[in-house]
């Protein structure tokens, strides 16, 4: 009769082979361990940045692939961005490509060109002032780059507002000058040519106040839309502090663990196995 399998059965085996076990636990840390001193040190600094959203001249925004999260690690990623980096802090261009890793995470739902994009800008380095000039003068490079076209934008939007606001005081001045004649006029067709002047001066600045309202309020979301920097990096972490160094040697401890199981269950057999043979 076929003897039902328990989870006692699984234990006795490992039991069994508890010194293997705890051999290849305990070798496998000491390996993890002795890697993390043998290994080169690395430092890795991180700096983030929000490189701006494109809009229309009515403010809506639009994708661009400067701004398109799932183009923009690409698009700034360039060789003419790499080169100004490396020579701001003094690398060949190849170290610097091979030490940035960008990404732009996506938002959760809407349109993706329709979504704030912010690039974390992460430089890993064997030198850690190299790792920390690195990250730092990459975000500023992007920034840079980004602003040129929003620069542009907002100048324009600031001379459609002083524009507009001329445009408001002179037809004021024009409506209070009409206003003081036609108090003065004697009538007939004086008068009517002052109204007529004062009724179309009123209607020019109602024109007036809305595109003064329309550029103001296309200034304030450019200005919202802006390419600026979050954070730039102060300290950069390294791979061998404490705190990785322990997660190395827990890792390689699970991973020395795991092997001891398996051996066991080759080297004594599976309670399965134990119970067909018997």
């Amino acid at each position: 009769m076929d003897r039902e399998i328990t989870l006692r059965d699984y234990g006795r085996v490992l039991w069994s082979g508890r010194w293997l076990i705890l051999v290849a636990t305990v070798a496998a840390a000491v390996v993890g361990l002795l890697l993390t001193f043998a290994t080169t040190t690395t430092y890795r600094a991180t700096a983030e940045l929000f490189v701006g959203q494109a809009t229309t001249v009515s403010g809506t925004p639009v994708s661009t692939p400067g701004t398109n999260p799932a183009l923009v690690s690409t698009v700034l990623a360039g060789d003419e961005l790499v080169r100004r980096v490396a020579e701001e802090i003094g690398v060949r261009p190849g170290r610097v490509r091979r030490g940035v890793d960008l990404t732009a995470p996506r938002a959760p739902g809407g349109s993706v060109g329709n979504l704030p994009t912010v690039v974390t800008v992460t430089f890993t380095d064997e030198d850690r002032d190299v790792a920390l000039r690195g990250a730092n003068a990459y975000a500023e490079a992007i920034l840079a780059e980004a602003d040129e076209g929003f620069e542009v934008i907002i100048s324009n939007y600031r001379q459609g507002v002083e524009q507009a606001e001329r445009d408001v005081e002179r037809l004021q001045r024009d409506i209070a000058r009409y206003t003081r004649q036609l108090a003065e006029a004697p009538g007939g067709d004086r008068q009517l040519a002052l109204q007529a002047l004062l009724q179309s001066a009123g209607q020019q600045l109602q024109i007036a106040n809305t595109e003064l309202t329309t550029q103001k309020l296309n200034l304030v979301k450019e200005n919202q839309f802006q390419p600026k920097i979050i954070s730039l990096a102060s300290d950069p972490s390294s791979s061998g502090s404490l705190p990785n160094r322990a997660r190395s040697v827990v890792l390689a401890a699970v991973i020395g663990f795991v092997i001891g199981v398996i051996v066991t269950f080759v080297w004594r057999g599976s309670p399965a196995g134990r119970a067909g043979r018997e």
